[in-house]
């Protein structure tokens, strides 16, 4: 078992594949289903039409962009 900082909070947690600790790995889903789901409806969405539609804030849009977590429209 090893130890880590989530990425998000910097709680120690038992290291796991996401980097986020269980917590933040619930909130980090919540706001992918989110977006999934506008994505659906809204396939050619930029990053700044999810954000402006979700509420989600662009920092946590970034990081799920930069983790391939959705494609947004380039």
């Amino acid at each position: 078992m090893t130890l880590a900082n989530c990425k998000h909070c910097g709680e120690l947690y038992l290291r796991n594949k996401t980097g986020y600790c269980p917590g933040c790995q619930k909130v980090h889903d919540r706001l992918y289903m989110q977006v999934r789901e506008y994505l659906r409806t809204n396939p050619k969405s930029t990053v700044m039409d999810v954000h402006e539609r979700t509420g989600i804030p662009l920092s946590k849009l970034l990081e799920l962009g930069k983790e391939e977590y959705v494609p947004f429209a380039r």
